[in-house]
């Protein structure tokens, strides 16, 4: 049981391991129970924090799928490059078709079947070929990140609507108290009330740290990849390409 001065959002040790579920903050002997702030909040905080906790579930599959894809493409992509000896239509083919995570393997093997359905073969056919499947591959790497950023940007607002929420319920409960309020009724309030911040920014700091990280592999990519295409033209006009 607790004790007639203590809030029921804190708990002592010998309580505080009977929880399932970890502390949030320690005040002296004192711990705060996250679930207690969470079921004593307002049903609109309620609903602002199981928003973010959606938000950080879902940010948190796409970097998982993301860092796997990225993985594999910079993977498959050095193999790609490494069993390049020679630039021939022939070696390129059996290349691509040996590393298909490659993001220039792709492009290649794309690009070809389109100057075959086209019937040309010319270095102009292929540039605009190379082109057109670079964009799509460019699709394809970027699926997932704008969630990411929709996280990281809309999860801080997001939270601070919950605090302001937070603290305009508190004052409105301060209000109806006499005497000078103590700490173990303010601090409650506050508590739940910041909770809302500090969950936008748990939801946003790894959103956003993952998509930056995310958009500089799929640059580093891209730039691979328009090297290849180019020299891959220069390559096709010189007619040394052997088709």
């Amino acid at each position: 049981m607790l004790s007639g001065t203590q809030h029921p959002y804190f708990l002592r040790g010998s309580e505080w391991e009977r929880l399932p579920f970890p502390c949030f903050l320690t005040y002296g002997d004192q711990t705060m129970s996250v679930i207690t702030i969470f079921k004593d909040a307002s049903l609109f905080n309620q609903l602002i924090l199981l928003v973010l906790i959606l938000l950080s579930i879902l940010s948190w599959a796409v970097v998982i799928e993301r860092w796997r894809y990225f993985a594999r493409a910079r993977k498959q992509d050095d193999q790609f490059f490494n069993s390049i000896d020679q630039w021939d239509a022939g070696v390129l083919h059996d290349c691509a078709r040996r590393h298909p995570r490659s993001p220039s393997g792709k492009i290649y093997l794309a690009a070809e079947r389109e100057t075959e359905r086209l019937g040309r073969d010319d270095a102009d056919t292929w540039a605009e070929s190379l082109q057109i499947e670079r964009d799509l591959v460019r699709g394809e790497g970027e699926r997932g990140l704008p969630l990411l950023a929709i996280v990281a940007s809309a999860s801080p607002f997001i939270g601070l609507l919950g605090t302001v929420w937070g603290v305009m319920i508190a004052f409105l409960r301060l209000g109806r108290l006499q005497g000078q309020p103590a700490l173990e009724v303010v601090g409650p309030g506050i508590a739940e009330a910041l909770i809302a911040t500090a969950a936008g920014l748990f939801a946003a700091i790894p959103a956003v740290i993952a998509y930056n990280a995310f958009l500089a592999r799929q640059r580093g990519l891209l730039r691979r990849a328009d090297d290849f295409n180019r020299r891959l033209v220069v390559t096709i006009g010189g007619e040394g390409f052997g088709r």
